[in-house]
């Protein structure tokens, strides 16, 4: 994988993004998974990030504030599924947290060693095929996706 590449791939109910970042799997775990971290770069380009709650274990819950460059503000809330340290982190989009279930997918986190550096891989899942073309028709997802993992290639960078 080239360092700066984000390589993306579409299949059926699925987005996959790919990207090599050259720090340890350690470092990028923590910056994944710590609100301090996340707060500096989780989400689209011109989004910034309010936390309300982090309960980073099975069955915990992350529920965050999306600021967005048009003036709105997006509730969200995950849940984690799964966490092994510092190589997986899987979790369920379960909406804004107060009954509107507009955005609900899966993410599962995968961190491997790759030299000195790690390449990430963060797939997405929705319920079908017509799901994923409404959310990214919708939210733009698929970009919004991109942006997300170059965001966090950027906050490294600064780091």
């Amino acid at each position: 994988m080239s360092p700066s590449q984000i390589i993306t791939g579409i299949s059926e109910n699925k987005v996959t993004y790919q990207k090599y970042f050259d720090v340890s799997p350690d470092l990028l775990f923590e910056v994944w998974s710590d609100p301090k971290h996340l707060k500096e770069w989780w989400g689209p380009d011109g989004f910034t990030l309010s936390v309300i709650s982090f309960d980073f274990r099975k069955g915990g819950f992350f529920k965050f504030i999306m600021h967005g460059p048009d003036g709105q503000d997006y509730k969200n809330k995950i849940q984690f599924l799964n966490i092994v340290i510092p190589r997986l982190i899987t979790y369920q989009h379960v909406g804004d947290g107060e009954g509107d279930e507009d955005v609900n997918f899966q993410s599962d986190i995968v961190f491997e060693k790759s030299g000195n550096g790690t390449n990430l891989t963060m797939i997405q899942i929705f319920s079908s095929k017509h799901e994923l073309e409404r959310v990214n028709e919708k939210y733009g997802a698929i970009e919004g996706g991109k942006q997300h993992i170059g965001n966090l290639q950027k906050y490294l960078e600064k780091m």
